[in-house]
């Protein structure tokens, strides 16, 4: 994953919101979740914060 700065922040969201989806469909997670934690979207954006989602943007020239 690029640094998180680099991307807009439509990027951001776009990616982050993937990621739920994919949480929410029953894709792993990839970090430790503290208590209290039950939304796909709030397990996606720990992940963001820790650099942790496969996920990337194709930029057209």
């Amino acid at each position: 994953m690029k640094d998180p700065n680099s991307y807009t922040r439509y990027e951001k969201t776009r990616i982050i919101s993937a990621r739920a989806l994919q949480i929410s469909q029953g894709s792993p997670i990839m970090v430790d979740i503290p208590k209290g934690v039950t939304k796909p979207l709030e397990v996606a954006k720990l992940e963001w914060e820790a650099g942790l989602i496969p996920i990337d943007v194709k930029r057209r020239e």
